[in-house]
């Protein structure tokens, strides 16, 4: 999803109310009002649909109201987006992009949700080119983070890609765009229909998510991966010339080998990229955790100071030490000198 879009100017002469049922094609304009809420831009459009910044019109909250397109609107997925939009509202983390609510507007679904509006890291790096190692590794721990969060209230996400990993005002980042979101539990049956359609990004989705195979956090785990081979290299994992050479080669798990793109990379960080995509998910990192110490282990070893209290306890032991050095030469050198 590209967020580089222009700032739309919001006059107050124009603000009305969409009251038709939208199509895929509609876009909401600065100053319309869309339910309880007043468009301000336009963020950003995927296949899923569009995100607008926008103001709750109730109580001026700025907030990002995803409005779904149209296409993807048949009376099961309408209830299925519903109903995991509002699981999706139960995850509470400072690496997850909260999710206020899942509402029918005119309509229409739309997801509202906390506004991050510094970009994301498709944007990142595409305005930096591949990251340094030490960079890559701490984004991705931070989406690790949000998705260990998520996965606490028993959900996975699905749909892990750099441009569905969102960048804060400081510079954190937050995974976001849980629209596929379902319960860890249930069988997922998203299968590539015979048109093509595939609800996710083939290109970071595991073989068994492609499959229609029930799944579990390897999955998402399968997609850190793909994710941080992106920030590393600015590359994807496939070098397919076509759709369906992309979902053969992941499918069949052969990933152009990471050093490939970029040689000179630790041999661990291979290993750990690789091992997210490995054909067969018990292959994988079983646990977030584990996953999160096998990087951690890669990033440059910091100096931490000392507690306050312990800097101050050394300092007073040091000044008494050079004391009593000092006093034994005075009393050495003192004598000698009067001689």
């Amino acid at each position: 999803m590209d967020l580089r879009q222009p700032k739309l100017r919001m006059c107050a002469t124009t603000v009305r109310t969409e009251a038709m049922r939208m199509t895929d094609n509609t876009e909401l304009s600065a100053g319309t009002v869309f339910g309880g809420y007043r468009i301000e831009r336009l963020l950003g459009r995927g296949g899923m649909g569009s995100v607008y910044a926008a103001e709750q019109v109730d109580d001026s909250r700025q907030v990002a109201v995803k409005v779904l397109a149209s296409g993807l609107s048949g009376d099961a997925d309408r209830q299925r987006f519903l109903r995991e939009g509002r699981i999706a509202a139960s995850i509470n983390h400072p690496n997850a992009v909260y999710v206020y609510r899942t509402e029918e507007i005119q309509g229409v679904l739309a997801i509202v949700m906390e506004l991050v509006d510094g970009g994301t890291l498709e944007d990142k790096v595409e305005r930096l080119g591949p990251l340094s190692m030490s960079d890559a590794i701490t984004d991705i721990i931070q989406v690790i983070d949000g998705l260990e969060a998520a996965q606490r209230q028993g959900i996975l996400h699905r749909d892990v890609k750099p441009a569905n990993c969102f960048i804060g005002p400081n510079g954190e980042v937050k995974v976001g765009d849980f629209g596929l979101s379902r319960p860890v539990e249930q069988v997922d049956q998203m299968r590539i229909t015979t048109s093509g359609m595939f609800l996710g990004t083939p290109v970071f989705s595991s073989p068994e998510q492609l499959l229609g195979e029930s799944l579990d956090a390897r999955a998402d785990i399968y997609a850190v991966g793909a994710t941080l081979y992106y920030l590393l290299t600015k590359k994807f994992p496939y070098a397919a010339a076509n759709a369906a050479q992309l979902l053969a080669m992941v499918i069949q798990g052969t990933p152009t080998p990471l050093e490939a793109h970029r040689p000179g990379l630790p041999a661990g960080l291979n290993a750990a990229v690789l091992k997210c995509l490995a054909r067969k998910r018990e292959d994988r990192f079983a646990t977030y955790e584990s996953l999160r110490e096998a990087l951690r282990a890669l990033l440059p070893q910091r100096v931490i100071p000392a507690p306050l209290g312990r800097r101050l306890m050394a300092g007073v032991v040091d000044l008494v030490v050079i004391s009593q050095v000092a006093q034994v030469l005075m009393f050495k050198v003192g004598p000698a000198l009067g001689a």
